[in-house]
């Protein structure tokens, strides 16, 4: 499939070359460039950065068109949803009720299921009925953050240049990359298992074994590195997404692309702001999600917190709250990683000539 935002060719031929101008353009769908011709040449040579013109002035919508700094950034995600909320929020929502919709009726069953197995062996096992429910719902949460980070994506874009894509629009933008998103998302969930087995395994072995302080050392060291490895792999896979949605690529092609642009010391300043953008959007998730857990609390109470009925009260606000917090909080990390990928081309392939080109010979329509 033709991609939105190709990958660049290599590197141009020393030599005079004409200015940027009409002649130049290729064709274009949204506003972001099609794929290279079939002779295989690149739409824009790659411009070394201190070649490009200083572009600091122009500013088309939610972010300049020049390099962004970490203020650019968190402004601008903010800005991306404020712009188009229907299709930031609204898409959001729609996704993420598709995962948690059968994730709520799962563990609704799934809590009445483990009830009964666990009747019979008294209150500390029925403290554990709930845990199936938990359990299914964060992976299901991750897979519907993974591909949403992918279709935000495709909003984001077209607010740097001024543009409103409707949910309609969205879809049909980015629905051939959707298969590829949840390839993406699983695989990432599968890695964060597999990791989670090897490197917290042992240590609880040992803690069944009656090994006491041999599992808690390992185990404390397994979190530790746990949290690094997730941390580093989360990092170099966080343009992959965007290379998947905006480039065209596969699954494989984008996870290459997202290392190539998270080389080097950007690695560090990608993992400080995502972790930044994360821990702010912790912060809302939790004030958002307070009043639920108020409610669900005391309803759970008055229906017997120990009971079926109390988890199954539980396990549903529970969604709810996930859902609705999530389709406000999951908007803004996507748009601050789709602002740091934009960012990363504006400074290895001068990105912002070909935006500043397009904003200005084919402006955003008036709203």
């Amino acid at each position: 499939m033709t991609g939105e935002f190709p990958a660049p060719g290599p590197q141009a031929a020393p030599g005079p070359q004409a200015a940027p101008g009409p002649q130049d353009r290729e064709p274009e769908r949204d506003g972001w460039y099609a794929a290279p011709p079939p002779t295989g040449l690149p739409v824009l040579p790659r411009v070394p950065v201190h070649q490009a013109p200083m572009l600091t002035a122009h500013k088309p919508s939610i972010v300049p068109l020049r390099p962004l700094g970490l203020g650019d950034i968190l402004d601008g995600a903010v800005k991306a949803v404020r712009f188009n909320p229907k299709s930031m929020v609204g898409l959001s929502a729609l996704v993420l009720g598709a995962f948690l919709g059968p994730s709520a009726a799962l563990g609704i069953g799934t809590t009445q299921l483990m009830s009964r197995l666990l009747s019979s062996r008294g209150p500390e096992a029925q403290a554990l009925v709930g845990v199936p429910a938990a359990l299914l719902q964060a992976l299901l949460t991750m897979l519907a953050a993974g591909v949403l980070s992918g279709l935000l994506i495709h909003v984001l874009s077209q607010a740097v240049l001024g543009r409103k894509p409707d949910l309609g629009a969205t879809w049909r933008s980015t629905r051939g990359r959707v298969l590829s998103l949840l390839v993406l998302a699983v695989l990432t969930l599968v890695f964060s298992l597999l990791a989670t087995a090897l490197l917290i395994g042992p240590g609880v072995l040992l803690l069944f074994n009656d090994n006491i302080l041999a599992g808690a050392i390992l185990v404390l060291l397994g979190i530790l590195g746990l949290i690094v490895v997730n941390l580093a792999v989360s990092t170099k896979i966080s343009m992959a997404a965007p290379a998947i949605v905006l480039e065209g690529h596969g699954v494989l092609a984008g996870l290459r692309r997202s290392f190539a642009l998270t080389r080097g010391s950007a690695f560090w300043r990608i993992l400080g702001i995502t972790l930044l953008a994360g821990i702010l959007a912790g912060i809302a998730a939790s004030l958002l999600g307070l009043p639920f857990q108020i409610i669900g609390t005391i309803i759970a109470a008055m229906a017997g917190q120990g009971t079926v009925s109390g988890q199954m009260v539980l396990t549903f606000v529970s969604h709810l709250s996930g859902l609705l917090t999530g389709a406000i909080t999951t908007p803004f990390v996507a748009a601050v990683t789709g602002l740091l990928y934009i960012d990363r081309r504006m400074r290895l392939e001068a990105l912002d000539v070909i935006l500043l080109r397009d904003a200005q010979s084919n402006p955003a329509p008036r709203i």
